[in-house]
């Protein structure tokens, strides 16, 4: 689940280390740890919807400077925080840093 603080950053503490959230800068925490902390700081933190999902059309530019758009297929969090979309493109398929796409309106 997407979580973001509210107001101001805030460090939150887990068993496997810290996390810093700011506003604005949604944190991808599993759903049991997102739906706790949101239990335990309510008004601090908020969950955001994801606007990219699974099924939604999305471009990015390559390194090239060609712009590339395909369909996502799975959307995946690595232990760095990192998210990723596993996109199909044709026949074949990518994974792209989330970072670097954007959603392709009205699809």
């Amino acid at each position: 689940m997407l979580i973001e603080a509210v107001n101001h950053p805030i460090l939150c503490r887990f068993p496997g280390g810290e996390i810093r959230m700011e506003p604005g800068k949604p944190v991808d925490l599993p759903k049991a740890r997102a739906l706790r902390l949101l239990d335990k700081a309510p008004g601090k933190v908020r969950m955001i919807e994801p606007t990219i999902a699974v099924g939604s059309l999305i471009s990015w530019t390559r390194v090239d400077g060609s712009v590339q758009t395909g369909v996502v297929d799975l959307i995946h969090v690595d232990d760095t925080g990192t998210r990723w979309a596993f996109v199909t493109i044709g026949e074949g398929w990518a994974a792209v840093n989330m970072k670097f796409v954007r959603r392709v309106e009205g699809k």
